[in-house]
């Protein structure tokens, strides 16, 4: 069998997986609430239960995936050890929130953004914890394995390039933010909501500029993973990347009711917030792209990880 399609059979399999299991975790949340022995699992909707059941599915599924794909050490995907993991998860870090807090300050000086009435501390946990969870899981998958089976068949440029429109495409079709009643939900609600993928959908210059977005990240992240033989710089600069947008929406919020108003220079964040959309968060991509360069080619030292 060929291996693009195991790969399809793995991504099915850890979707049916994540829809089955979404509603008793679901379930369980709402039980323990109303035991009174915790609160913070009910806050979570359905739809974000679902959201990180499928993440977990995807990582679960992923190692006898990799064995049944014939894959046996990291090396065969592009991987190699990196001694300087530390340094480069840090600096991924360091670039991503510095010029995401410059964007954000630019917003307020400008008189674009305001300080919210009440920020949300309590929500820097939660940012934190998806920054972690988030930028492993996805580049584990994306500048991981597909990015390295791709490498197998195709150029450099052309397996970023793949790999990166896979992953515009799976941040568009994520479960949709249907807010279901707890009382509703059954065990055919998760696949309810996969099938639901395309509701709410931008459209026109906003679902333009997602894309972009998107695309110049995931082929930053994609060109880092091929120049250090690791993804440590990936993870550094898209942990990076959540964390500086997430607590931007902590505490700034958009001084016009209608994000849109904003536009071309900033509008409305897609994704559950993560995806900046207008002409400045793209430039401030576009700018970190050329730091990471920088940095690959002048600090970055291939004998450091063992690359040749």
């Amino acid at each position: 069998m060929p291996s693009y399609l195991k790969i399809i059979i793995y991504l099915s399999g850890a979707i049916t997986a994540g829809a089955l299991v979404a509603p008793p975790i679901f379930w369980a949340g709402q039980a323990l609430d109303a035991a009174g022995l915790t609160e913070w699992l009910a806050k979570f909707p359905f739809h974000r239960v679902l959201s990180r059941s499928l993440q977990v599915s995807a990582l679960v599924f992923l190692v006898p995936a990799l064995r049944w794909i014939g894959l046996r050490r990291p090396g065969q995907l592009n991987l190699q050890p990196n001694p300087s993991a530390l340094t480069d998860t840090l600096v991924g870090i360091l670039l991503a929130v510095g010029i995401v807090a410059l964007l954000s300050l630019g917003y307020f000086l400008s008189g674009m953004f305001e300080f919210r009435a009440h920020p949300d501390w309590a929500g820097l946990g939660r940012v934190l914890l998806t920054a972690t969870f988030v930028s492993g899981i996805e580049e584990i998958v994306f500048r991981g394995v597909i990015l390295g089976v791709c490498l197998w068949t195709l150029p450099r440029a052309g397996a970023i390039f793949v790999t990166t429109v896979l992953f515009v495409t799976v941040h568009f079709i994520k479960p949709s933010k249907t807010k279901i009643a707890p009382d509703e939900v059954q065990w055919s609600s998760g696949f309810s909501e996969v099938l639901r993928v395309g509701d709410g959908l931008p459209v026109g210059v906003v679902l333009a500029f997602g894309v972009a977005s998107l695309f110049v990240a995931g082929w930053i992240l994609g060109s880092a993973a091929v120049r250090t033989h690791s993804l440590w710089l990936p993870i550094g600069l898209h942990a990076g990347w959540i964390l500086g947008q997430q607590s931007t929406g902590l505490f700034l919020r958009p001084a016009s009711a209608r994000a849109e108003d904003l536009l071309p220079w900033v509008g409305p964040n897609l994704v559950t917030g993560a995806v900046p959309t207008g002409l400045l968060p793209l430039l401030a991509l576009l700018f970190t792209g050329f730091l990471v360069k920088i940095y690959l080619h002048y600090v970055f030292r291939p004998a450091d990880s063992k690359v040749g």
